[in-house]
């Protein structure tokens, strides 16, 4: 059952679930709260342990959704990665971020 979002698409779901942004421009002031409560909703309604994040044509991903993203990784949900661009790339680097999650060049 797809959950409906202003910045999130979901594509599968399930133990391994996929969003996405629909390549569309992230804004600076994106609601993390209402983010955050709709992917703990996939989450337990689909008792999923991956969460994938396919982030194709996103050039730019503000602080606080990297800092929501870090934050699953506490609650035992692996998080990964697919198509961060080559300056996302090198902002997950310089924080360290890369070695939280799991980065894959190829589609989610």
């Amino acid at each position: 059952m797809p959950i409906h979002h202003d910045v999130l698409r979901v594509y599968e779901t399930g133990p391994r679930t996929v969003v996405g942004f629909g390549g569309a421009l992230l804004p600076d002031q994106i609601d993390v709260a209402e983010c955050r409560d709709e992917i703990l909703a996939l989450l337990e309604l689909h008792n999923c342990k991956q969460l994938a994040f396919d982030l194709t044509g996103i050039q730019y991903v503000p602080s606080s959704m990297l800092g929501l993203l870090a934050s699953l990784k506490r609650l035992g949900i692996q998080v990964h990665l697919h198509n961060p661009s080559k300056e996302l790339r090198e902002v997950l680097q310089i924080t360290h971020l890369d070695r939280l999650f799991k980065l894959h060049d190829k589609a989610a």
